[in-house]
């Protein structure tokens, strides 16, 4: 005779609404405490439950393991070409892991690109994790939903249950900063928005770092942040900073020679910006971006020089963390949550000396 939702309540001493909440992973109103919780998940366990609707498990990661999932969900807030190119490398990376592991069917895994109706229904979509693909707050049907999660990025105050897979951004900043100080650059910009603030302000500590190791003044480097929260679109609030800088009203003295933009779309805008007030790249203003998308930092004119972040081990580690937090008996039996890795300086030909150095 099947296990139901009512014996596992009566052996717990809790009601079947609890039980049914923990189970299915849902944010439904009903609070449980993290003791009642584990309480639920190992007498159901004990008990060999299986709940009839889909044949599958839910809730329990242990439970979960007893079946094959078929996706790794995808989730960005903000989906674009850097997006799609880290999504190819996830494709790349799930493979070689099949194939690591002697699994035979490699089709059998795959990535879904999850919406916002995919979030409370997980474990009905067949989703055995999250891969975060940026550094945007993890959204609460996912982080109430018991489903292991990796981010692809790296946040203040991360949630204990989650791993962050991302770039040396410290580290990207110095090599920025020491490549244009190279040049003769004394005062230069970061322009990025305030959506990431821990990664803007680790990409702005290393530029800075580097003003203060050569006896310069730390605030040469400055910051020009745009609220990405306003009505006004991203494109017109970057042009709007750039015009402050660079227009006719901006600054007479003391702009700056180089601009950083946190991205190469944001380079895009930003330069032309900077051609319709009659300024020229690399002649009058450096324009360098984090970041280096096949076919896009290479075709602006002139190429971008870039800091590339390693796409494909960002792939590789963010997949082998995702399996790891699956297979693990509890969240605190994975030993590493915050992995960095190493960066490239890519120079082309949008940097240069300052005209006025």
């Amino acid at each position: 005779m099947p296990v139901t939702l009512k014996d596992i309540a009566e052996k717990t001493g809790v009601s079947a609404s609890v039980v049914s909440t923990v189970l299915s992973g849902r944010d439904n109103g009903t609070f449980v405490s993290e003791g009642t919780r584990r309480k639920v998940l190992l007498v159901a366990e004990q008990l060999h439950y299986t709940p009839v609707r889909a044949g599958r498990p839910r809730g329990s990661r242990r439970l979960r393991r007893q079946h094959t999932e078929q996706f790794i969900g995808l989730w960005d807030a903000d989906y674009n070409p850097g997006s799609a190119f880290l999504v190819q490398n996830l494709q790349v990376a799930l493979r070689d892991h099949a194939r690591e592991q002697g699994e035979e069917a490699v089709d059998d895994f795959g990535l879904r690109l999850l919406t916002g109706d995919d979030l409370p229904r997980m474990d009905a979509l067949g989703i055995m994790g999250i891969i975060l693909l940026s550094s945007l707050p993890l959204p609460r049907e996912a982080a109430t939903a018991g489903t292991p999660c990796v981010m692809v990025g790296e946040i203040d105050n991360p949630p204990r249950e989650l791993v962050q897979v991302h770039a040396d951004n410290a580290a990207a900043g110095g090599l920025l900063g020491e490549y244009l100080w190279s040049l003769g650059h004394r005062r230069i910009a970061l322009l990025a928005p305030n959506v990431t603030p821990r990664v803007t302000g680790r990409r702005l500590s290393g530029l800075r770092d580097v003003w203060t190791a050569k006896g310069s003044q730390a605030d040469r480097v400055s910051h020009q942040a745009y609220d990405t929260m306003k009505t006004l679109g991203e494109r017109d609030q970057v042009r709007r900073v750039v015009l402050q800088q660079f227009g006719p009203d901006g600054p007479a003295e003391d702009r700056p020679t180089a601009l950083v933009c946190s991205d190469e779309n944001v380079a895009a805008v930003a330069a032309q910006t900077l051609a319709e007030v009659g300024l020229r790249v690399p002649q009058d203003v450096s324009l360098t971006a984090f970041g280096d998308t096949p076919r896009l930092a290479e075709a602006l004119t002139p190429p971008l020089t870039v800091i590339r972040l390693p796409a494909a081990a960002l792939a590789k580690a963010a997949i082998t963390a995702l399996y790891a937090l699956h297979d693990a008996e509890t969240p605190e039996a994975v030993p590493e949550r915050d992995i960095s890795l190493p960066v490239q300086l890519i120079t082309r030909a949008s940097c240069s000396s300052p005209s006025a150095a």
